[in-house]
């Protein structure tokens, strides 16, 4: 991986979730850093919270769809190799937010990249009866990790 070797196994991070113009549905957004990764080929898609060892939040499933991403464009191509950027099309059931796409059976996910970036919009929202708080702060939790990971639920004291 550290030469960024297009004929070995395949190493790619997946850095985000870029909506489609399909309703909630996602591209996986990321970089190949060993390998090639193609249309139809079987990979090992692991999660944030995999393990080495052990299957929860792993996957082996193969790419629907290999696209580059060109602004608000897309096209469809073949394959992509190391040191590239690309889309992925149907991955977005098993991964939240980001993930490593591996051929190698031993391999580690990577580590999750932190990205310094702080909301632009604030929207203040309190349930209409106030014993339903904890559903309300329980809903927003289970919508930001599923369907829009940019939205970020804290719940603030106003008194």
């Amino acid at each position: 991986m550290k030469n960024c070797d297009p004929n070995g196994p395949l190493m790619m991070y997946i850095s985000k979730m870029v909506p489609t113009t399909d309703k909630g549905r996602f591209y996986a957004f990321g970089r190949v850093f060993s390998g090639k990764i193609g249309t139809g080929q079987k990979t090992r898609i692991m999660g944030p919270n995999y393990v080495p060892g052990k299957k929860e939040d792993l996957y082996e499933k193969s790419i629907q769809r290999t696209i580059l991403m060109m602004g608000r464009y897309i096209e469809a191509i073949e394959d992509v190799p190391a040191g590239n950027i690309c889309g992925l099309v149907g991955v977005d059931q098993f991964l939240v937010k980001t993930g490593t796409i591996t051929t190698f059976k031993e391999a580690h996910n990577m580590k999750v990249m932190k990205f310094s970036v702080s909301p632009v919009v604030r929207v203040a929202v309190e349930p209409k009866n106030p014993s339903d708080l904890p559903k309300l702060v329980e809903g927003e939790i289970v919508v930001s990790e599923r369907h829009f990971p940019l939205i970020l639920p804290r719940v603030m004291s106003t008194l």
